[in-house]
């Protein structure tokens, strides 16, 4: 019997209504029965999302006969095929939340993830087919990673399943450039009127792409595809297999420092296209669309990543040594000022990401650690470690290279742990236990034993607005309605063990009214080490609770250089940041 033949038809009739109408037809099928599913979360961002929720009814029909649907679980639905090998399966998505990770219609535009759109028949997820759009009135364009099937207007190809959902799409009204690099074509599809400079961004990105693919020395695709999506707020991005959707606000281009973070975020989502969508965890595909799938490493896959989305940057001559010193020293401060360091490891919080990172609360901060900013500051420390036990021979690019071509390229599989260890021991030529320490314990980080080798230290200071004798408290409040409300207490601060709680109302301090615009210069001048009264409501009920603020904790942390360093330290710095000591 023939293999089954599978072709999604997608239309968005009334874009107004945020539905988007799916028919899915298979022919050939073998069997009395068909099971639906629908994937429960999408692949780069670790969170059971229920997608299934957005589908009202699912239909099923043979010519014009209705078939039987029975759903049987949250995200299953049995189709009673009595034998039919054509069967057609209709329904509509609910498409309302502008992110990323999800699908969003209105009558400006379509964005499209996958997962949270697609149902697929179980058993047929390797079976090529076929995606046909039809356009509402008036809509020009279609961008997607996926390739154009010959001589069929609006009609793409897709290998599998996987591929079908690792390629977002976006369709409207959008502008479309377009560069090439090395013969291979890369086009950037951007929405939304901002203040952005195109020119200059094309020249940018066109630059991410060729430092990014020096590194690991050729592309992985015969075609890539940038969604931009430029609008009144939110941010974020998500990789796929030969695309990725970046979104950001759309005013904040003016300001050059938000400039070159939005930069970091188009240079992390592309050193994805090797480092997650080909350099995976083992525990990281085949997926499983029903559940959470597990894995320690994600500080390898995000964290390792978000350290070259500055590095990379760096390197293409768009970032300044101050620029990437700035960048790290800010990823520390992160790290330096969350508690829940000294609570979560690094790999626990890869492990735990299914249940913490994406639904923190108020607690969060006391009891987890960021594989992201974390992961990255230790893969700062490793590659650190690399260039100086190397001899300056090695470096984490030869590692990612090395995982690239022996297990990904080599043997098409993910990487277990102890192997993308041992390849990190190997460029460094010795144990790197002293690193290991700090994925796998809560043991705080000895910065300067690896910047010394390159004639360099931490520095911890202050703001332009701190100072050490400022009274601190360690607490975050915000103003609701007119109120001074608790939104943090940082554990082990005066805040905390003076018994603040949060969403306790601030009122008075030390017989003086409190109000939005006295605040912070309140608490900040009141006198460390004495008592001071804080007046506050909880629930209603006012009470006056006496805390001892401290002297304010360093919260600016910089890399400078040392004022004398050996020859060797010049050296070892030049090999690792690939510029001259003298400035």
């Amino acid at each position: 019997m023939a293999n089954p033949r599978i072709t999604y038809t997608l239309s968005m009739p009334e874009p107004r209504s945020h539905y988007f109408h799916v028919t899915l037809s298979v022919e050939d099928y073998s069997g009395e029965s068909a099971t639906l599913k629908m994937p429960v979360w999408t692949p780069g961002s670790y969170l059971v999302r229920e997608f299934s929720r957005h589908i009202p009814k699912v239909s099923a029909s043979e010519g014009k006969r209705e078939l039987p649907v029975h759903k049987s679980a949250k995200n299953v639905w049995d189709v009673v095929t009595g034998g039919d090998s054509d069967f057609t399966v209709t329904y509509k998505v609910y498409a309302y939340e502008q992110s990323v990770r999800t699908s969003f219609l209105n009558d400006s535009r379509g964005y499209l993830n996958g997962a949270s759109v697609f149902l697929y028949v179980d058993g047929l997820q390797d079976q090529p087919g076929e995606l046909k759009i039809q356009l509402p009135r008036g809509w020009r364009k279609i961008s997607t990673g996926l390739s154009q099937v010959g001589g069929k207007t609006k009609t793409f190809a897709f290998a599998n399943y996987d591929n079908l959902i690792d390629s977002p799409i976006l369709m409207g009204n959008h502008d479309v450039v377009k560069f090439k690099v090395d013969g291979i074509s890369h086009e950037i599809a951007i929405y939304g009127e901002s203040n952005l400079d195109r020119e200059k961004f094309l020249s940018d990105t066109e630059a991410i792409v060729k430092q990014t693919k020096e590194l690991f020395g050729s592309f992985p695709y015969d075609r890539y595809v940038f969604l931009i999506l430029l609008l009144e707020s939110g941010g974020g991005g998500l990789e796929h297999l030969n695309s990725c959707t970046v979104q950001g606000q759309r005013w904040k281009f003016s300001d050059e420092k938000k400039y070159k973070d939005f930069l970091t975020l188009m240079s992390h989502e592309f050193f994805h296209t090797w480092n997650v969508k080909r350099i995976r965890p083992f525990a990281l595909g085949p997926f499983n669309y029903d559940e959470e799938n597990y894995t320690t490493d994600l500080w390898i896959a995000e964290g390792l990543t978000e350290f070259y989305e500055s590095v990379i940057p760096y390197r293409a001559g768009l970032f300044t040594e101050e620029d990437y010193f700035d960048y790290i020293g800010r990823l520390i401060k992160l790290v330096e000022t969350t508690p829940g360091r000294q609570v979560q490891s690094l790999s626990e919080a890869s492990f735990d990401t299914w249940i913490k990172y994406y639904r923190r609360d108020e607690n969060s901060p006391n009891t987890q650690i960021s594989y992201y900013s974390k992961g990255a500051v230790v893969g700062f420390l490793l590659n650190l470690a690399i260039v100086e036990s190397s001899g300056r021979k090695k470096s984490l690019d030869d590692v990612f290279r090395k995982v690239n071509s022996k297990i990904y390229e080599g043997e098409q599989r993910g990487f277990k742990s102890a192997e993308f260890r041992q390849i990190c021991e190997d460029a460094a030529g010795r144990d790197l236990s002293d690193i290991w320490q700090y994925v796998d314990t809560v043991a705080e980080l000895d910065y300067d034993q690896f910047l010394s080798s390159v004639g360099c230290r931490l520095d911890r200071s202050y703001a332009d607005d701190i100072k050490e004798s400022d009274a601190y408290f360690g607490l975050k409040h915000k103003t609701s309605n007119g109120r001074i409300v608790i939104k943090t207490v940082y554990d082990g601060t005066p805040a905390a063990d003076g018994g603040v709680n949060v969403n306790d109302e601030l009122i008075a301090l030390n017989g003086y009214r409190l109000t939005p615009d006295n605040a912070v210069k309140l608490l900040k001048e009141t006198t460390v080490d004495e008592k001071a009264s804080l007046l506050i409501s909880r629930e209603g009920e006012i009470a006056e609770l006496e805390i001892t603020p401290s002297t304010t904790p360093p919260d600016k942390f910089s890399v400078i250089r040392l004022e004398e360093a050996t020859d060797d330290q010049q050296q070892l710095f030049e090999a690792w940041l690939g510029t001259s000591w003298e400035k």
